[in-house]
């Protein structure tokens, strides 16, 4: 082999080495890793103090216009933490997913709200934690009278107690209500849920005046306190 010949191949060798660790150096080479989609959250009592453990949650997931239906279950731990993880990808947005739980039981009815199912939608394809967070309030027995029978005779008032559980999310609360106060009649001890805020909405009407009357009360009773509330209108 003559000189030239060495020399262009020996120049042609050491730009490959100066590229290779230019590349190295300048352009590092991408880390691929797996994205998912995680559904979470907490199941808890009390106000959010108390986790409810072991309760099973149920995620499920259809596709539209077609019997496959699938059904994943999680329990909750000893935080009421449960999970639900899946890697991202295309499918995801193709079935429509929905999160219930159900712990009605005919002997121990302890809770508001045992049972719900909340529509979750399509899921995206990409990195996404979606938190759904449920409050079940204890039930807890107060007595309510009214201050002055006389005037919710005259006045025709009824009471109600109006209260949220369920899903604990601002957009997508809904009411309840249990228990009822009237003029003639006194439904007591009512239940209605602890250490969560209870409306108590007292209406009648003014025959005199032709004029429906309205009072909005809130009664924050803890779990298992003897209360007496005394409606004053």
């Amino acid at each position: 082999m003559n000189k030239p010949h060495l020399y262009l191949t020996g120049l042609f060798a050491s730009m490959l080495l100066l590229l290779a660790g230019g590349c190295d150096s300048d352009f590092p080479m991408p880390i691929i890793r797996d994205t998912y989609v995680t559904i979470e959250g907490y199941v808890t009592t009390n106000g959010g103090a108390t986790p409810i453990p072991n309760m099973q949650i149920k995620l499920s997931r259809d596709r539209p216009l077609s019997l496959d239906n699938d059904k994943y279950f999680e329990k909750t731990d000893s935080r009421g933490y449960y999970r639900f993880k899946f890697k991202a990808n295309h499918e995801l947005n193709e079935r429509r997913y929905a999160l219930s739980y159900d712990i009605y039981d005919v002997d121990d009815d302890t809770y508001f709200c045992p049972t719900h199912y909340t529509s979750i939608g399509y899921l995206p394809s990409a990195d996404t934690i979606l938190e759904y967070n449920f409050q079940l309030p204890r039930k807890t027995a107060i007595t309510a009278i009214y201050k002055d029978e006389a005037l919710a005779r005259e006045y025709e008032l009824n009471t109600i107690f109006r209260f949220t559980c369920g899903l604990d999310s601002e957009g997508t609360r809904f009411m309840e209500e249990t228990g009822a106060v009237s003029m003639d009649y006194t439904d007591n001890p009512l239940l209605i849920p602890s250490n969560t805020p209870v409306i108590v909405v007292t209406r009648g009407v003014d025959r005199k005046l032709s004029k429906p009357l309205e009072k909005l009360d809130t009664i924050f009773v803890p779990h298992g306190t003897s209360y007496l509330h005394e409606i004053d209108f």
